[in-house]
């Protein structure tokens, strides 16, 4: 091997350790675990843990998850499984994180044809002050069997600095295509 070729798989595994390592570190490692919930039944009410009755006007949810929140607990990872094999029937679904009068965060869940079985995950989102706060997860459509889910909730989640991702992404991509283009010519 040259000096070059050899500089070249340095660049390629610094873009490991930058890109899709420290991706998956800040994803799959960092933070730790506040709640793991089964949800598996949905209503159009839920008496909550205080003894309230949670009406949902626009039609039907799982169970809302109530769990006391604070700025020291940022940057949650929410992050829920579909069980069976029904998971397209969530396209459209609606992911709330509130206060009940005001929202903190509130996506739309796309399911993607392609990768129907594979986990979903949305974060890291930011906690303003402490309150208590709800998980709900309303359905777009009124289907009252729709698949169970396993909804998870990471605390003080390492977000991760874009800036290094592309950088390490780009350090994985450009010297693999050159690599490539060497060892196809011999």
């Amino acid at each position: 091997m040259t000096q070059v070729q050899i500089k070249i798989i340095t660049l390629f595994v610094v873009g490991i350790l930058l890109g899709p390592a420290y991706h998956l570190y800040c994803f799959a490692f960092s933070g730790e675990v506040l709640s793991t919930m089964m949800l598996d039944q949905k209503s159009d009410r839920w008496i909550l843990n205080d003894g309230s009755i949670f009406r949902i006007s626009r039609g039907i949810s799982y169970q809302p998850l109530e769990i006391p929140l604070s700025p020291t607990d940022n940057d949650l990872f929410v992050k829920f499984s579909c069980i069976s094999a029904r998971c397209e029937q969530l396209h459209g679904t609606t992911l709330s994180l509130s206060t009940g009068t005001t929202f903190v965060f509130n996506e739309n869940i796309k399911v993607s044809s392609l990768w129907p079985f594979s986990p979903l995950s949305m974060g890291p989102i930011s906690i303003p002050y402490p309150e208590k706060f709800m998980f709900l997860i309303e359905s777009a459509a009124n289907t009252p069997n729709a698949p169970p889910l396993q909804l998870s909730i990471k605390k003080n989640v390492t977000s991760p600095s874009y800036l290094l991702l592309w950088i390490g992404y780009g350090f994985t991509l450009l010297p693999s295509i050159w690599l490539f283009r060497i060892f196809r010519k011999k």
